[in-house]
């Protein structure tokens, strides 16, 4: 028993230290998501975000908090809110002309759509955070070089919305 009671004291505490140590990162989280730090504040800046991709003619599928199921789980996981997310959001976002491209050509590559666009902002923090995945990585090597184009294409306007913000 006390032995079990030290394991667990210091894997609180390893756990502690990995929350404190992170901060957010325009790099390093691998080449499959693309991360832009915006000045100011996340609710002012998704009402923009939103403008921008329908300027693109890109549909906002839905919207989720994607920390929902930890803040349900609160008592699973106690130590959740340690990063202090003061805000995050999700979009579900997709293109109908890339959605018809991939359905006509490789009904196997819908699993791609929706593309994920997630904000979040720190407590105390300035700058408000954009994330994407890059979903043609998962193309590399396909047969259907319009899948990946039409993958692509949609990337670089998702893109272009975000940086209309910066």
């Amino acid at each position: 028993m006390k032995i079990l009671k030290i394991v667990m004291a210091i894997m609180l505490f390893i756990s502690f230290n990995v929350f404190a140590e992170w901060k957010p990162d325009t790099k390093g989280s691998g080449k499959g998501i693309v991360i832009y730090k915006v000045e100011g504040e996340a609710t002012d800046l998704i009402q923009i975000l939103k403008a921008n991709l329908e300027a693109q003619q890109i549909t906002i599928v839905d919207v989720t908090n994607p920390s929902s199921p930890l803040v349900n789980n609160s008592k699973i996981f106690p130590d959740y809110d340690k990063l202090q997310v003061y805000f995050i959001q999700n979009f579900l976002v997709t293109s109908i002309t890339t959605l018809y491209t991939l359905f006509t050509n490789d009904p196997n590559a819908m699993v791609l759509s929706p593309f994920i666009i997630t904000i979040y902002q720190l407590e105390d923090d300035d700058y408000t955070y954009i994330v994407r995945t890059k979903p043609s990585l998962l193309l590399e090597g396909t047969k259907y070089p319009k899948v990946k184009k039409a993958v692509e294409q949609l990337e670089s306007r998702i893109d272009e919305a975000i940086q209309e913000l910066l």
